[in-house]
C-alpha cells in the first residue's frame, strides 16, 4: 500500500513538472505573439497619424484652393462685367497729330470739333463729333498752338479742349537712353543737325 502511494506521489510530481513547462511555454509563446501584436499596432497607429496629418494637410490646401477658385471666379466675372460694359459703351478713337516726333515734352490731348457748314473739304468729309489728337509739347500753350495751327478756325475746326493725355503708359523721357522714342540700330549721330520745322502756313507744326 505504501508502494502504491508512492508511485502516485512520483507520477503526480513528474505531471506537474510536465504540466507547468507546457503552460510555460504556452506563456512565452503567448508573450512573444502579443510583442509583435504590439509592435503591429503601434506600427498602425503611426500610420494612422500619419495619414490624418496628411488629410488635414491636403484638407487645408483644398479649402485654401477653393477659396482662391471663389475669388477667381468673382474677379473673372468682374472682368467680364466690365467687358460688356467696355464693348456697349462709345468708341473712344484717338488720333496721332501728325508723326509724333522725339521731341522733350509730355503727352497731350487736344479735342477738335469740324463744321462741314464753313466750307466742306474733301479731305475732311468722314470727319464727324470731335476728334482727339494726341501730341507732345512743353506746355499746354503750346500744344494749344500748335493744334490751333493744324486746325485753324477759319477752315471751320473748333478747338474745344487741350489737356494732359488721360491714355496709361504714355511718357517721355529727357533721357535719351531712356526714351520711349530711342530708335537703337538707327545709325544716325545724336549731334547731327535736326531737320526744319515746316512752316506753319503749311498745315503742320
Amino acid at each position: 500500500m505504501t508502494g502504491m502511494l508512492v508511485y502516485f506521489a512520483l507520477g503526480f510530481m513528474v505531471l506537474t513538472v510536465l504540466s507547468n513547462r507546457f503552460w510555460r511555454s504556452q506563456l512565452n509563446s503567448a508573450r512573444v505573439s502579443l510583442t509583435k501584436l504590439k509592435e503591429s499596432s503601434d506600427a498602425i497607429t503611426k500610420e494612422v497619424a500619419d495619414a490624418a496629418r496628411e488629410y488635414a494637410t491636403l484638407s487645408h490646401q483644398y479649402a485654401e484652393t477653393e477659396k482662391r477658385a471663389a475669388k477667381a471666379e468673382q474677379e473673372m466675372n468682374a472682368v467680364l462685367g466690365e467687358l460688356e460694359v467696355k464693348k456697349a459703351a462709345a468708341i473712344d478713337r484717338y488720333y496721332v497729330f501728325d508723326r509724333l516726333e522725339p521731341r522733350p515734352g509730355r503727352f497731350y490731348e487736344a479735342a477738335v470739333r469740324y463744321d462741314p457748314a464753313a466750307g466742306e473739304r474733301p479731305a475732311h468729309r468722314a470727319w464727324t463729333g470731335v476728334r482727339r489728337h494726341i501730341m507732345i509739347a512743353e506746355t499746354e500753350r503750346e500744344a494749344r498752338e500748335r493744334i490751333a495751327a493744324r486746325f485753324p478756325r477759319k477752315l471751320g475746326f473748333e478747338v474745344v479742349e487741350v489737356a494732359a493725355c488721360r491714355l496709361a503708359n504714355l511718357q517721355v523721357n529727357r533721357i535719351a537712353e531712356l526714351s520711349t522714342f530711342k530708335r537703337p540700330g538707327s545709325g544716325e549721330d545724336e549731334d547731327a543737325p535736326r531737320r526744319t520745322p515746316r512752316r506753319a502756313s503749311s498745315g503742320r507744326t
